[in-house]
């Protein structure tokens, strides 16, 4: 009798402790993959349609092309890096910083009482300089407003014909822009796929806009579509 009792009392037990076991199992928020395939469309259930399908399906290829478009993307930027490390070569190869000496003071620009015009931060001043293996020369040049004054001097970039012209690029801009770039490219792909995807699902939520109301209409009859 005893012996009875033990078994029954253990059985009882192992079944409310896999009562409970399930239970818990039940109140599991679904794993990960699950929601994911769930989400596209994927998973296997009675209430999902096919246009459901049809838009999940269409979102996971979109996924699948913005990932695929990434060493597309990075290979441009690479590209992009390449060909103007190389220009940033050439550039410190021909040109070479020398320094300028002002020799009249530039007209500072008179504003207005309510002017918005911005002011500008470089002005055209009359000064000599000497450039690497040649004569003193003298002409017009750019310089920041606040090296525009009489006697001051600046450092400024030459050409080959020791013509003023702009600083070379330098190797960490040429990487900055190859970045930007490559990024801008990815950034394009992705918008292009957005644009398609919301325009395909608004397509799609105007049929099964349509269809909801034509089953409506059957279930419910005419005069409650009106």
């Amino acid at each position: 009798m005893k012996n009875v009792v033990r078994d029954t009392a253990l059985a009882r037990a192992a079944e409310d402790h896999g009562g409970m076991r399930n239970n818990s199992r039940a109140g599991r928020p679904p794993h990960l993959c699950k929601r994911l395939l769930r989400r596209l469309g994927a998973a296997r259930n009675p209430l999902v349609r096919r246009s459901d399908r049809v838009e999940g399906l269409l979102a996971g290829i979109a996924v699948l092309i913005a990932l695929l478009a990434v060493p597309f993307a990075m290979a441009i930027g690479s590209a992009d890096i390449a060909a103007e490390t190389a220009a940033s070569d050439a550039q410190l190869q021909s040109r070479h910083q020398v320094t300028a000496t002002v020799l009249t003071t530039a007209a500072q620009p008179v504003a207005s009482v309510g002017d918005t015009a911005p002011i500008a931060n470089n002005a055209r001043v009359n000064a000599v300089w000497q450039p690497m293996n040649g004569a003193t020369r003298t002409g017009m040049i750019t310089v920041p407003n606040g090296s525009a004054t009489e006697g001051t001097t600046t450092p400024i970039w030459l050409d080959q014909a020791g013509k003023q012209t702009t600083a070379p690029l330098t190797h960490a801009d040429a990487v900055t822009n190859g970045i930007l770039v490559g990024a801008f490219t990815w950034l394009c792909v992705v918008a292009v796929l957005a644009g398609a995807f919301w325009v395909a699902r608004r397509v799609l939520d105007h049929r099964r806009a349509a269809r909801w109301a034509d089953e409506w209409a059957q279930f419910a009859g005419p005069e409650a579509v009106r």
